[in-house]
């Protein structure tokens, strides 16, 4: 075993902690015990849209309002 692989790492610099922002906001780093943070949803409640068609409605409101209207119309003959 090499005495390089024992030392200890370098403490970082004055100048390179000061570079590094401090970060106080801890809920923006929560973490939820389990498998992840979607464990608790059930089936259907994620699905993917594919990339041209979140392009096309621009947001998941608008993708929801398009299904919406769908339905509705559907509904109504």
């Amino acid at each position: 075993m090499s005495d390089e692989s024992t030392k200890a790492t370098p403490e970082p610099s004055v100048e390179s902690l000061a570079e590094m922002p401090e970060v106080t906001d801890k809920r923006r780093f929560r973490r939820v015990p389990g498998r992840g943070h979607h464990a608790s949803l059930r089936a259907g409640d994620l699905v993917r849209i594919d990339a041209d068609l979140l392009a096309y409605f621009g947001s998941a409101e608008a993708v929801n309002k398009a299904l919406r209207d769908v339905v509705a119309e559907r509904r109504g003959r």
